[in-house]
């Protein structure tokens, strides 16, 4: 049997991320909610499994470009924008069910599946996922929608003061507590205006079918995207019953955990060019072969943060981000202002641990559009007439340090 030798990687991706969470410590304000029809239990069909893969394949080819080690959570963001899904109506859920390619009801059975397919696969695996609401507490919302947040995501929904300093250390402490403290801290503020916000917690910890033989595991050479030799530690091993693909577009190695669901897809594009096409996934789980592989990849760990406001509006949500939404099953005049993710991920020879964590701000229209300038690197100043324009001084900041300011 013909040995291959994999040096490096150019692209790695997580395949399933959802279970069932323990309680944090709970904020005050937790709202009530009312008993929901059970959630039916149904193993996606192909149109449906295709959805969430081309959903994640968009959203990881908008982030990626210009930044560095991008690494997003598509289910992390798929299941918080579910939550907000639930409220809407007209043409914005219209524009729900294209960008994320189903209906509510079909999303729910799906992740329904998943989840209880996933729990039932955990030998050398914990994997979580935990869902919550935070609304401000002068919003009246529809007591349908929090029945379905609780009954179909089992999410906690807290009723309460955003504005207070004290949420964000409680939204910060709930989403340490979901990723097993992987994730500390994920929001400095909170917007003014903000009235909810949606969040989904997500945690994975997961060991190799086969471990890297740490003995192994040596410094080299990692030739960036531009051409630029870096340093990098490599875990090496070889492994005879790996499974291997090649296309005419990439080559790869795919590295089962022991929970025998979940694993680790790695390929490097023969292009060079990281971005993912349509049904790139599907297409190398099909194409692999059981073969005995010598991989060689580095070991890491990555942290990533990304607005993904922009990016989901050019996926198709732009009306969900105006004044135009229509969220009216949760509130009037409700919109997405802002969709955020941090991410954390660490390869290395015993297995992974990765984590995220998805919040989506919502505002109403009536609400005030504030922006923060920060004034953090040298700018320039002026004292100047605002009827002429006459400058009175104009002056520089380079060093705050040299410019040790007066008591007044």
């Amino acid at each position: 049997m013909e040995k291959k030798k994999i040096a490096g990687v150019a692209l790695a991706v997580t395949l399933g991320l959802i279970s069932t969470a323990c309680a944090a410590n709970t904020p005050s304000g937790l709202m009530v909610a009312q008993p929901v029809a059970n959630i039916t239990v149904q193993q996606p069909n192909t149109a449906q499994a295709s959805a969430i893969e081309s959903f994640g394949e968009k959203l990881f080819n908008q982030t990626m470009t210009n930044n560095v080690n991008a690494v997003v959570s598509p289910l992390s963001a798929y299941t918080a924008l579910g939550m907000a899904y639930e409220g809407a109506a007209g043409s914005t859920a219209q524009a729900f069910q294209d960008v994320m390619g189903m209906t509510p009801d079909e999303a729910r059975a799906t992740l329904a599946y998943l989840l209880t397919t996933w729990q039932a696969n955990q030998d050398g695996t914990v994997v979580t996922s935990a869902n919550s609401a935070w609304l401000d507490k002068d919003l009246v919302v529809g007591q349908p929608w929090v029945d379905a947040l609780k009954g179909y995501y089992q999410a906690d929904v807290y009723h309460l003061d955003l504005q207070s300093a004290d949420t964000v250390k409680q939204v910060n402490s709930w989403i340490s507590d979901k990723t097993n403290k992987v994730i500390p801290s994920m929001l400095d503020r909170i917007d003014p205006g903000t009235v909810a916000m949606l969040v989904n917690a997500l945690y994975l910890k997961a060991e190799w079918v086969q471990p890297f033989n740490t003995d192994k595991t040596h410094q080299g050479s990692f030739t960036t995207a531009n051409g630029q030799p870096v340093d990098a530690w490599y875990m090496s091993d070889s492994f005879p019953e790996a499974k291997h693909f090649t296309t005419p577009t990439a080559e790869g190695v795919i590295l089962p955990y022991k929970d025998g669901r979940l694993a680790f897809v790695a390929a490097m594009p023969t292009s060079g060019d990281l971005s993912l096409k349509a049904g790139d996934i599907t297409s190398w789980l099909a194409a692999a072969t059981t073969d005995q592989v010598i991989v060689t990849m580095p070991k890491f760990h990555t942290e990533f943060s990304v607005d993904m406001t922009k990016t989901l509006s050019d996926m198709g949500l732009s009306v969900a981000m105006t004044a135009d939404a229509d969220f009216s099953g949760i509130a009037p005049s409700l919109f997405i202002s802002s969709v955020q993710q941090k991410v954390s991920m660490d390869v290395g020879e015993k297995g992974t641990v990765a984590a995220a964590a998805t919040v989506v701000m919502m505002t109403t229209s009536g609400a005030i559009n504030t922006s923060y300038v920060v004034f953090d690197q040298p700018y320039v100043y002026a004292i100047v007439d605002q009827v002429t324009g006459v400058p009175l001084f104009i002056g520089a900041m380079d060093d705050p340090s040299q410019a040790p300011p007066t008591v007044q």
